[in-house]
C-alpha cells in the first residue's frame, strides 16, 4: 500500500532534526590551567628572582630555543632549573600564556617588547602578532623607533610597513627626536633602509640623507 501518512510525519520529523554536534575543544583552556595552576610541573623558570614552574615537554614543543636550552644545557637538564635574564616578569608571562594556549597577549602596552621576546624564543607566530600590534600604532613621532625595532629583531613585514610609513611622511618623520636619534647612533641602520628605497623614492629621501650626511 506504500507509504501511509504516518510514516511520512515520522521521517520528516527525523530528517529535522539537529545532527550530532562537537562541542567545542578546550584544549587550549586546559593548557592554561596547567600554567596558570602550577599543576604537575617539572621545571622552574627564574626571572628577576621571581620563580615560575612550567613543563618541559610544553616549552620545549613550542620554542626552539627552550628546547635547544633543554637538551643542549646538561646544567639545566639536571637541574631544571632556567634562568631568563632578558626579559621583564610582565612580558615573561604574558609569554608564557601565550606558549600554553596559542592566545595573543594584551599587546597595546608591551608590543615591542614582546617582539623582541618572540624573536628571541622563536615564536613566530606571536613575533607576526607583535608586528601587526606595531604596525596598526604607527606615527610620525614613533616611525623611526619602529624601524629600529623591526630591523633590530629582524620583524621583516613590520620593516616594510615602517620604510613605506616614512616615505609618505618623510619630512615629517626628519623633524623627530626618534629620527634624530636613529641617525645619529645607528647611522648604518638609517643607510640600510634608506637605500632600498633610494632607487624609486630619491625625491621624497632627499632631507633625510641630507641629515644623514651631516652625523
Amino acid at each position: 500500500m506504500g507509504i501511509m501518512f504516518h510514516d511520512l510525519f515520522s521521517i520528516s520529523d527525523l530528517s529535522m532534526k539537529p545532527g550530532i554536534q562537537v562541542p567545542i575543544c578546550r584544549m587550549a583552556d586546559e593548557l592554561g590551567k596547567l600554567w596558570e595552576n602550577s599543576l604537575f610541573p617539572d621545571c622552574c623558570l627564574v626571572v628577576a628572582g621571581q620563580e615560575f614552574w612550567a613543563h618541559k615537554a610544553i616549552l620545549a614543543a613550542c620554542s626552539p630555543v627552550f628546547r635547544a636550552m633543554l637538551v643542549h644545557d646538561m646544567e639545566r637538564s639536571r637541574t631544571n632549573r632556567i634562568e631568563i635574564h632578558d626579559l621583564e616578569p610582565q612580558v615573561f608571562k604574558a609569554m608564557m600564556g601565550f606558549i600554553y594556549t596559542g592566545k595573543a597577549p594584551d599587546l597595546q602596552a608591551m608590543a615591542d617588547a614582546m617582539l623582541a621576546a618572540a624573536a628571541k624564543y622563536g615564536l613566530e607566530h606571536l613575533k607576526v602578532m607583535s608586528q601587526r600590534a606595531l604596525g596598526r600604532d604607527l606615527s610620525v613621532e614613533n616611525a623611526a623607533h619602529t624601524l629600529f625595532l623591526a630591523v633590530l629583531q629582524s620583524a621583516e613585514q613590520l620593516k616594510t610597513q615602517a620604510l613605506d610609513f616614512i616615505t609618505a611622511h618623510g619630512f615629517e618623520v626628519s623633524q623627530t627626536s626618534s629620527w634624530k636619534t636613529m641617525v645619529a647612533s645607528y647611522p648604518h641602520l638609517v643607510t640600510e633602509a634608506y637605500s632600498s628605497l633610494a632607487s624609486t623614492h630619491h625625491s621624497l629621501l632627499e632631507v633625510p640623507f641630507k641629515d644623514l650626511k651631516q652625523c
